[in-house]
């Protein structure tokens, strides 16, 4: 197994858990350090192997810290519970013709916005449920098994410190609460999508088929989250605690002080409000794909759901931390599974999608992964940073590549989509290679796009 490099300069370790060849750049090592030397900070920097720098934020993505008593706003990015769910099919992609596929998409485009609806879709009761018992909520309303819930990153609820739902809205700033209700069930543009994928490749045939993966068939990725109601949550606190407790470029809050309770409310009901949205997706998915088939008896049964932008309390070697994960995917061992059936025996599914124009990965958390603060890389990572990637692509040359490797892309119009070119990414099979290497992870199947929905 691959040891990673470990690096300190006047603050914590900085363990590099990747190959030399993705080591970062000056820069980006720069704010890494930077992030060590964050007060309230414990044991080390991860940093994991999709890790690459953007401009809007002093740390990188594709890390996850820990502290004992602080939280760090600036540690990860304002999309909290930005994260990413698998949704398995029996049906075989070669079943799947274009004009399905364009009946299929232009069904999904007509039932789930990208942006807002045009008045509220939820009541005031609703949100407030959404904001404090997530989970609860949407297995009520959706008639979900107590099965699909264990799929989910903490059954859906990420619990503060209270129940109390007056406390709670209390601490969500009023700009968030007036979007949350037109936002739900929304997919959002930039690097969110819903993607058709096939099956191609298949590392681990027994894991696969416990897993519920074998080739030739389809399965969904899902990538949204929390909407605006987490980024305009996230950006009020940073002025609001900013003006009390910063000081460049990284700073902490202590988390029992009144602020750092008060935050931690927040936090929670923006990360439930986030898992609610993947879970209203994925019903109009599942109703879309069963009215464009003819087929209401269709299972799309869920793999799993993760966050990968998060900040919570967790118990990690005995210790309970909180642990932050700016482009990381929550991913436990099977050691850390004990309680579910399957996933205590595999480990927990975690999705590593590629770009939209490349393979995408499915694995499962090995035990070293303790070492990251069961923590995975979430994808390729960035080579070009948006603004870059602006000046190095443009529309046409995406749609071309897009039509050259036949995989149909469906877009609202909503944004630039030369942000998102696959030129921009780095190479997937790299990002798995370390991924492996260093034992973080295995890759059970390879998937390669056959449908793209972007903003």
């Amino acid at each position: 197994m691959l040891a990673p490099l470990v690096r300190s300069n006047h603050g914590l370790p900085i363990k590099y858990f990747l190959t030399p060849e993705l080591m970062p750049d000056r820069e980006t090592i720069a704010q890494l350090e930077g992030l060590a030397q964050a007060s309230g900070l414990q044991h080390h920097v991860a940093v994991l192997p999709d890790i690459h720098r953007k401009s809007r934020n002093p740390s990188p993505t594709g890390t996850a810290v820990a502290a004992r008593d602080a939280i760090i706003p600036r540690a990860v990015d304002t999309g909290i519970c930005c994260g990413m769910r698998i949704i398995r099919t029996e049906i075989e992609t070669r079943h799947l013709s274009a004009a399905v596929l364009d009946a299929l998409f232009g069904e999904l485009m007509r039932t789930i916005p990208v942006a807002e609806h045009h008045e509220d879709v939820l009541s005031e009761e609703d949100f407030t449920e959404i904001l404090v018992h997530g989970g609860r909520w949407s297995q009520k309303k959706f008639a979900l098994s107590d099965e699909e819930l264990n799929c989910i990153e903490e059954r859906a609820t990420y619990r503060a410190d209270t129940n109390d739902s007056t406390a709670i809205l209390a601490a969500m700033p009023a700009p968030a609460l007036k979007k949350g209700r037109r936002r739900f069930g929304t997919l959002g543009a930039g690097n969110h999508f819903l993607e058709l994928q096939e099956i191609v490749e298949v590392f681990d045939p027994k894991m696969a088929d416990r897993l519920g993966l074998a080739r030739g068939q389809a399965v969904f990725m899902l990538h949204t989250g929390s909407r605006s109601v987490g980024s305009k949550m996230m950006k009020f606190y940073l002025e609001e605690l900013g003006q009390k407790f910063g000081g460049p470029p990284i700073w902490s809050v202590p988390a029992n002080s009144d602020e750092g309770l008060r935050y931690q409310r927040a936090i929670a009901a923006v990360s439930n409000y986030g898992f609610a949205n993947r879970i209203v997706i994925t019903e109009k998915l599942r109703a879309a794909v069963r009215k464009v088939l003819v087929d209401e008896s269709l299972a799309l049964p869920l793999l799993y759901d993760c966050a990968h932008v998060s900040i919570k309390q967790e118990l990690w070697r005995g210790e309970k931390l909180w642990v932050h994960r700016h482009g990381g995917s929550r991913a436990l061992p099977p050691s850390q599974m004990a309680d579910h059936p399957l996933f205590s025996q595999t480990g927990q599914p975690v999705p590593i999608p590629g770009s939209m124009g490349d393979d995408s990965f499915i694995g499962v958390a090995d035990e070293p992964v303790v070492e990251t603060f069961y923590s995975l890389n979430h994808g390729a990572g960035r080579i070009f940073d948006k603004p870059e990637a602006r000046q190095h692509f443009s529309a046409a040359q995406i749609e071309k590549t897009m039509r050259t490797k036949n995989i149909r892309l469906y877009r609202y119009g909503s944004d630039n989509i030369a942000e998102q070119a696959p030129g921009s990414f780095k190479n997937i099979a790299k990002i798995i290679d370390a991924m492996t290497a260093l034992s973080l992870a295995k890759p059970v199947v390879r998937t390669r796009p056959l449908a793209v929905l972007k903003g």
